[in-house]
């Protein structure tokens, strides 16, 4: 009996370091699914289509990584980053808004980009045309809407009937482009200071240019999706990325009608990773460097470093008869972060 209670005393002690090695390593691979590790990411609802691409997620796993991709407005993730290993936002002001309140695990990198753009119709563009608002670029031949003579027709109350001729969207709305709040989506801020640029600081134009929508979404891809769904009727123009535009034509398909303007100005946004952990670094500068995943991201209509990737991707579509532009000429440089937010405080105060 003296022989056998050390036996059960070593049997239980084994037991007990078993469970608890056995807990220990569960802890480790928790993240782990299929030889993956998951990182959770905080990514703008216009990417969420690349990171749900079962080509993207088997091109990650090749590398032993797999994202859990959660939507939110570019302005909306500074508030929530903890417990994500990287903020993935639409450009590199709201990056730097986001650097600013949390605690970044490595540098910003710039993955892919995309000019912004107003998805529309070629019926649109016709009574647009009239109303001397759009033009087609004599260089390129691609379709400009006049940011400037859009503040100005709107400080009148242009209204869609008041257009000359116009069968076509016979209502008494004022015209204007949909787009989020400025407050939550990068592309809204975006275009506030395109607005800004085009007005010279006309704040109370720009403030009316949205405060004239209504109640208006928080992310880029809601009033996109309403575009696509009501051919329209709810908004004939849409702030869009580029990207957007392209996915939809080259994986999905239009109706016919669709097409692509360009504002003027207008602006790249550089689709931008600020990493939140060392796992997060890792697969920033794998997104960005990986040939296979960068070719993917120009499958999905957003610019890579290599025009040749992106490219063939742009020359499958032409909206309003003629080629994307291969490079976005006269853009203008990304607004710097405190600049950007002082327009978007004055901006907010005219709207409240």
């Amino acid at each position: 009996m003296n022989r056998i209670r050390p036996l059960i005393i070593l049997v239980v002690v084994l037991a007990i370091f078993g469970a608890v090695g056995g807990w220990l390593l569960g802890r480790a691979d928790i993240g782990r699914a299929g030889g993956t590790t998951e990182l959770k990411a905080l990514v703008g609802s216009e990417k969420l289509a690349y990171f749900n691409d079962p080509a993207v997620k088997q091109a990650l796993a090749k590398h032993g990584w797999s994202v859990r991709a959660d939507q939110a407005g570019s302005r909306q993730m500074p508030t929530r980053t903890p417990g994500y290993d990287f903020a993935f936002p639409s450009s590199r002001a709201a990056a730097a808004e986001i650097r600013a309140h949390a605690h970044a695990a490595g540098d910003d990198v710039v993955v892919f980009s995309s000019p912004l753009a107003i998805a529309t119709f070629s019926q649109i563009v016709d009574l647009l045309q009239v109303a001397k608002l759009a033009a087609r670029d004599p260089a390129d031949r691609v379709w400009r809407l006049d940011l400037k003579a859009l503040a100005d027709a709107n400080q009148r109350n242009l209204k869609w009937t008041d257009i000359p001729g116009n069968t076509t969207r016979p209502v008494a709305q004022n015209v204007l482009v949909a787009t989020a709040r400025p407050a939550d989506s990068n592309s809204a801020a975006m275009f506030a200071y395109l607005l800004n640029q085009a007005t010279g600081g006309n704040i109370g134009a720009i403030a009316k240019l949205f405060t004239d929508q209504g109640a208006v979404d928080s992310t880029s891809e809601e009033p996109f999706e309403a575009y696509l769904r009501t051919g329209g009727n709810s908004a004939p123009m849409v702030l869009v990325y580029e990207a957007q535009f392209v996915d939809q034509a080259v994986n999905v398909g239009f109706k016919g009608q669709e097409t692509l303007l360009y504002p003027t100005p207008t602006v790249m946004c550089r689709h931008t990773i600020v990493p939140l952990s060392d796992n997060g670094v890792t697969v920033a500068k794998l997104l960005a460097g990986d040939p296979e995943l960068q070719r993917l991201a120009a499958k999905h209509g957003f610019r890579t470093a290599d025009a040749s990737l992106s490219g063939p991707v742009l020359d499958k579509v032409r909206p309003g008869d003629a080629a994307l532009p291969k490079t976005v000429d006269g853009a203008l440089a990304d607004p710097d972060f405190q600049s950007q937010q002082a327009l978007l405080k004055s901006l907010e105060e005219k709207m409240s």
